[in-house]
């Protein structure tokens, strides 16, 4: 109301006045106001603003006059034409325009035309705006969207251009763009690729890790990764793929993928791997001789048939000179290294060597030059066969011409002969009864019936070698009869190359003599083993005379070598003090026919040191006398350690109170009775705040539940053990600790209270979470590979060097796995992979590592054990659990597995003799028919 009140006073109000207050109202403006009269397309000034005049400088006189007397022609006729136009078409007219200020500066302007009716008369009223700076700001634009658009073409030439395949890939992983590069690797084009998810072209195995890796990238991490993908035609590509997030505006709207093909790269790789493992497998499975020595004639590695040759191991030559060259062959040997070491290879030559016992052979020896990268001799390999008994042969076969053909004819072992293409020429008649082949029937096969479909290359091999001047070929293999009946033979060709023939071969049936000797072999190393390998020291006597002792026994007493001990009187070795009740012992145990009590008693070692052991006695019979066996326990370091103990309390106190690390005591309960003065340092607390108080307070909530499990675990084994923890600052943040708890065990057997070392490992913790996230897993199990494996077993063998716990190494596979994966194709193959490393995870503790090497490959580490039977029991576990069927995607499907082991550190002492013992366990069982392991 009170508005309509004020409006009705303004229109009572005098025109003049009013016309007053509009045009007061105008001139405060900074916009330019112009009212013009349109008549008779004619337009003139009514009214202006001061802004308006002094943009024009003009004053009042303006009024009235038209466009054409204030204006050039050109100007005029520009303004008549907008202003016309707003008066015909009745309608608002906006256009911009340049208008020269008074100063001689330009303002860019934006005229308004609203024209207004009155009866016949028009009128327009002009509001003039400065928009300049709005001008520049469009200018500007415009020029960021010109070069935008420049950006966008280089932009779109480096990806159409570039060999690299390029996608752009939606949040769900849909292709939305690519380039040629990616049609080519692909074999898709552009238009199959876009609206097509990646995972349509991806290897299923690989599908779950892509997953991972563009999970991670939408997330805003860039990702790495090798990967594999199927072409249009089904064909493998591999590919080296970056994956970048698109983020725009603080929001990540899709994926960029950059992909380089590496078929090829990978596929190098994969045949260095396949011709490594040929060369290792002729080296392991070589029946000749095979030595390197360096230029100084020291000798760097030999195979094991050298040693099955000329007697000598390992440790007895590795390093020295070479052993096998009798004293007046010397010099002509170093002749020939001479002419070696400057570039010439000598092969095939007839020499002399010597074995260990010194009977003397004939060698067929090859000798080639060893080069470094830069071309360099470093060294001389050997390759020697034995040719004893061939040379043999030779020299009683001179005036034997007249008996070949009765041998042809009589021998029980096949005799044939073979052309240059290996099909057989002639055989004599123990061949047709061996194979049950009529020679006439695969006369000139190549190759012949009787050799194995995979046994094509070996064929081609010794062939080869014939060819090219090898005489003599020596080996074991299978062959087939007529039937398919597979038999073991023990083949030998040599050279004949008279006419067409090529080589006379000879074949002995061994499959009987082979299944007797494995069987033997295989027993007799079994219990070897199970007695050399006891951690107990075991000793035999019979009437009072040792006969035999073990490895353990032999450290018991300091002896190097059995000699020392074996035929000396048992009493020898037993402290004058003792020699009594130990007469009583053996007394007891022969009466009595079993094995007796347990007792401890002091013995001498060969230094004349005085030991404690607990023994315990058992009659045994032994080549038909009755024995007595005596098992060993060490408890000299036991008795020595309880003696220092209590002598070290005041040491104890210096070392405490000067260590870096924190040393905490705690009674039974778990309550602090001391503590040194670095757990001030390290956790801020005051020692006096924490006296009485339970140690488990300042551990983190999370680590809580797990430590004082193995802290209540110490009351039961009263065994040291060792756990990292967090632990709270006085200040609230977390320090990750290594601590050590060490029981303190009473005379009595009792645990009077516990030592707490602790160092601070919080920068290791933060490096080690660093590292976790590299590629250190198997892809299809998601095991430890084999890098992150032998990092496992050597932590292991650090924490056996510091509490001579042992370390165990095993390694194992699925026997006959490659008959599952070529009967039932890889994605089967693949699955009972994974449910075969699951079944042996369940049967591992926490500690242990399993990790997968490779194909049906497997590792595992079991570290702090404290004796064999802890190994015997998880091998034991782990064929029971593997054996159980196996539901793979409705196939019920039974494997097997082989185990070799070894143990640090009694059976090598670096990873790479550890690797090698295990190897060598895990191939005794796989010759002996596998399921089952061996150390």
């Amino acid at each position: 109301m009170k508005m309509t009140n004020i409006l009705n006073q303004f229109l009572l109000m005098d025109p003049t006045r009013i016309f007053k207050l509009f045009t007061s109202a105008f001139n405060s403006l900074t916009d330019l106001i112009y009212i013009m009269e349109v008549r008779d397309e004619k337009i003139s000034y009514l009214y202006a603003n001061q802004s308006g005049l002094s943009v024009l400088s003009k004053d009042q006189t303006l009024i009235g006059k038209t466009f054409d007397e204030v204006f050039s022609t050109e100007r005029a006729a520009f303004f008549k034409q907008h202003y016309l136009k707003a008066a015909h078409s009745k309608r608002i007219v906006t256009f911009e325009d340049e208008v020269v200020l008074p100063k001689g500066n330009k303002m860019i302007s934006e005229t308004v035309l609203t024209p207004i009716f009155d009866n016949e008369d028009i009128y327009i009223i002009a509001v003039v705006r400065d928009v300049t700076n709005r001008s520049k700001q469009i200018s500007e634009l415009q020029y960021s969207k010109s070069r935008l658009e420049e950006n966008e073409q280089r932009l779109s030439s480096l990806v159409d251009y570039n060999e690299d395949a390029i996608f752009t890939f939606d949040l769900e992983g849909y292709f939305l763009e690519v380039n040629n590069a990616a049609e080519q690797i692909t074999g898709y084009s552009n238009g199959e690729l876009v609206g097509m998810n990646f995972s349509e072209i991806m290897s299923k195995k690989e599908l779950e890790t892509v997953n991972s890796r563009f999970q991670q990238t939408i997330e805003g991490d860039m990702a790495r990764y090798e990967t594999k993908i199927y072409q249009k035609d089904g064909h493998e590509v591999y590919l080296s793929v970056k994956n970048i997030p698109i983020i725009v505006d603080g929001t990540i709207k899709g994926v960029y993928g950059i992909a380089k093909e590496i078929t090829s790269e990978k596929k190098a790789l994969e045949e260095f791997h396949l011709v490594k493992s040929r060369f290792e497998s002729f080296v392991r499975d070589s029946k000749d001789s095979i030595h390197i020595i360096d230029n100084e004639g020291k000798v760097q590695f030999i195979n094991e048939a050298f040693t099955e040759i000329f007697g000598f191991t390992r440790e007895e030559v590795i390093g020295r000179d070479f052993p096998t060259v009798p004293d007046w062959l010397k010099s002509e040997t170093n002749n020939l290294y001479d002419e070696v070491l400057n570039g010439k290879t000598i092969q095939g030559i007839d020499v002399k060597r010597q074995q260990k016992s010194g009977e003397l052979l004939d060698i067929s020896l090859t000798l080639s030059p060893l080069y470094d990268e830069f071309g360099h001799v470093i060294g001389i390999s050997g390759i020697g066969r034995d040719i004893t008994e061939k040379k043999k042969s030779e020299r009683e076969l001179i005036g034997l011409k007249e008996l070949l053909e009765l041998v042809w004819n009589n021998t029980t072992d096949v005799i044939f002969m073979i052309d240059h293409y290996g099909a057989i020429v002639q055989a004599n008649p123990t061949f047709e009864e061996m194979f049950d082949w009529k020679v006439e029937e695969i006369k000139q096969m190549s190759p012949p019936p009787i050799n194995l479909e995979i046994q094509t290359k070996q064929l081609e091999g010794f062939l080869t070698r014939l060819r090219e001047g090898e005489k003599f070929v020596n080996f074991e293999t299978q062959r087939k009869r007529k039937d398919g009946t597979i038999i073991d033979v023990l083949a030998t060709y040599r050279k004949i190359d008279k006419g067409n023939i090529l080589a006379m071969a000879t074949y002995k049936d061994v499959t009987d003599s082979r299944q007797i000797m494995n069987k033997l072999k295989e027993s007799e190393e079994r219990y070897r083993n199970l007695v050399e390998a006891s951690p107990e020291a075991l000793v035999v006597h019979s009437e009072g005379g040792i006969t035999y002792i073990n490895q353990a026994g032999l450290d018991l007493l300091k002896a190097k070598s059995p000699s020392q001990v074996i035929g000396n009187p048992v009493m020898d070795f037993v402290h004058p003090s003792d020699r009594k009740q130990v007469v009583q012992r053996i007394q007891q145990a022969i009466n009595q026919g079993k094995k007796g009590e347990t007792l401890e008693e002091r013995f001498l070692t060969l230094d004349g040191d005085m030991i404690y052991a607990e023994t315990a006695s058992v009659p045994i019979q032994d080549h038909g006398k009755t024995s007595v066996l005596v098992m060993f326990r060490d408890i000299t370091t036991k008795r020595r350690a309880e003696k220092a103990m209590r002598e070290s309390e005041e040491r104890f106190r210096i070392i405490a109170e000067h260590t870096l690390d924190m040393i905490r005591v705690l009674n039974p309960n778990g309550k602090v009775i001391y503590c040194s003065p670095s757990v001030e340092n390290i956790l801020g607390y005051p020692i006096r705040s924490l006296i009485g108080k339970s140690f488990f307070d300042l551990i983190h909530p999370d680590d809580v539940d797990d430590t004082k499990r193995n802290f209540e675990n110490i009351f039961k084994t009263k065994e040291f053990y060792q756990i990292d923890f967090r632990s709270i600052h006085l200040d609230g943040h977390s320090i990750w600790l290594n601590s050590d708890f060490v029981p303190v065990i009473s005379p009595e057997g009792e645990i009077e209270k516990i030592i707490v070392i602790s160092g601070d490992i919080t920068e290791k913790k933060r490096k080690e979470e660093k590292l976790a996230k590299m590629a250190f897993y198997d892809h299809l199990t998601g095991l430890p590979n084999r890098r992150l494996f032998l990092d496992r077993l050597q932590q292991a063998m650090y924490t056996t060097d510091r509490t001579g716990k042992l370390t165990a190494l095993m390694v194992l596979d699925c026997d006959k796995f490659k008959a599952i994966n070529d009967t039932f194709g890889h994605d089967i193959g693949d699955e009972v992979i994974k449910e075969f490393s699951r079944r042996i995870k369940l049967s591992l503790r926490k500690t242990d590592t399993l990790s997968r090497v490779g194909g049906d490959e497997f590792t595992i580490v079991l570290p702090e054990l404290k004796n064999e039977n802890e190994v015997v029991d998880v091998s034991k576990r782990i064929l029971k659990v593997v054996r159980e069927p196996m539901d793979i995607k409705g196939h019920s499907l039974s494997i097997t597995t082989s185990i070799g082991v070894s143990l640090y550190p009694s059976q090598g002492n670096n990873t790479e003799s550890l690797f090698k013992q295990a190897d060598e366990a895990l191939y005794k069982v796989k010759d002996g028919g596998g399921n089952t392991f061996s150390f």
